[in-house]
């Protein structure tokens, strides 16, 4: 388990900018920020998110929208990505979960009547609206007995403090600290080895293949 101290210290040692013995001032305090910029650009690439949540929260009978983040009405860090948006009926016994078909921007778009009620949804569209989501059911259901059911990336969390520690995957400490060395680089007027660049590409590359996830494909039967 490591430290956001540790991982800044490792990757300035890697530049040259410490030597082995040095643990740093103002340079790590630096290398947090930066580190933490890199993590915030990791959350939007899905190759870089490794493992994927399961959230559920209840679906209001007859209500239009809910916002999904912290505090919100699904209490859960923003999702950058939502892979499948399901309900559970809450009614029967054991509890049924059934998949929602997901809109497109389109074909949201092209629904005429948004404000449609049933008893329970067909359809929901998810719109990443900042700092909370937005998720909408369709038709609007009117059953009171209904959750939400999402499906949605993790990212890594940033670091709060120098002190702050996280448990990651096999591979990922070995990314952040040679991704955050080229980063730095720059701003100390280092000159990061080939062996350092090379090690930055490849383990990055090595987490994307990684997470890749199975896919499953449908076609119509005429194709």
């Amino acid at each position: 388990m490591a430290t956001a101290l540790d991982l800044c210290i490792a990757a300035l040692k890697e530049i040259v900018v410490l030597d082995s013995v040095e643990t740093g001032g103002a340079e790590v305090a630096d290398a947090l920020v930066q580190l933490n910029r890199f993590i915030d650009v990791l959350a939007t690439e899905p190759g870089s998110i490794f493992y994927r949540t399961r959230t559920t929260a209840t679906l209001t009978a007859s209500q239009a929208s809910f916002s999904v983040g912290s505090g919100a009405n699904i209490n859960v860090a923003r999702p950058v990505f939502i892979h499948r948006i399901h309900y559970i009926d809450t009614a029967t016994d054991p509890d049924t979960e059934y998949p929602l078909h997901v809109f497109t921007e389109d074909e949201w778009a092209a629904v005429v009547l948004k404000a449609l009620t049933s008893t329970r949804p067909t359809s929901a569209y998810y719109n990443p609206t900042y700092p909370t989501g937005t998720l909408y059911p369709w038709p609007i259901p009117t059953d009171a007995s209904l959750q939400w059911a999402l499906y949605h990336s993790s990212a890594v969390s940033q670091f709060d403090t120098l002190a702050t520690t996280v448990s990651l995957p096999p591979g990922y400490e070995e990314m952040l600290v040679k991704n955050l060395a080229m980063l730095l680089a720059p701003q100390f007027g280092a000159t990061p080895s080939p062996l350092t660049r090379m090690a930055a590409v490849e383990s990055l590359s090595n987490i994307r293949r990684a997470n890749k996830r199975r896919q499953e494909f449908a076609f119509e039967a005429a194709a």
